[in-house]
């Protein structure tokens, strides 16, 4: 009896509850709209980039494959593939941590802070196309490296 009791208050508890306190008012969601809109042109840039990025970097990794699978490669391409990871260790110094803008822009997007995201996105892309410079200086090595293999 007493479970029941108890499951019957639970109950009326809930459908007491009011529900509204927990749906977004209109005034929150044109907030978020217009934040999203105002975030919009850098993040669409942020997401191009970022794709970029990884299309060169899966291509240089590919590259990286087809070395590691060669079987006897020349001396001159082993030089180049040694320059390749002496470059790789210089960009890995050189290169601006993205940690601090991505945790700024999710701050930014708790808080619905179009200037501040904004901000961090152009920081962001601005690193991405630090890196995608990097990662295109490897490639131009890595496509002499496939010429050697080539021959």
């Amino acid at each position: 009896m007493k479970k029941v009791l108890f499951l019957f208050s639970m109950v009326f508890c809930l459908l007491c509850l009011p529900l509204t306190g927990y749906a977004k008012t209109a005034e929150e969601e044109a907030a978020e709209k217009e934040y999203t809109e105002a975030i919009a042109d850098n993040y669409k840039e942020m997401l191009k980039t970022s794709i970029a990025l990884d299309k060169i970097t899966a291509e240089n990794k590919t590259s990286l494959l087809a070395w590691q699978d060669e079987k006897d490669p020349p001396e001159e391409a082993k030089k180049i593939v040694g320059q390749i990871t002496d470059l790789q260790k210089e960009q890995e110094k050189a290169q601006e941590n993205l940690s601090p803008y991505t945790k700024a822009k999710k701050t930014c997007d708790e808080k619905l802070n179009a200037d501040g995201a904004n901000a961090a996105l152009k920081n962001i892309i601005r690193i991405q196309k630090d890196q995608i410079k990097d990662q295109e200086e490897l490639a131009k090595l890595w496509a002499k490296v496939s010429k050697l293999l080539a021959k």
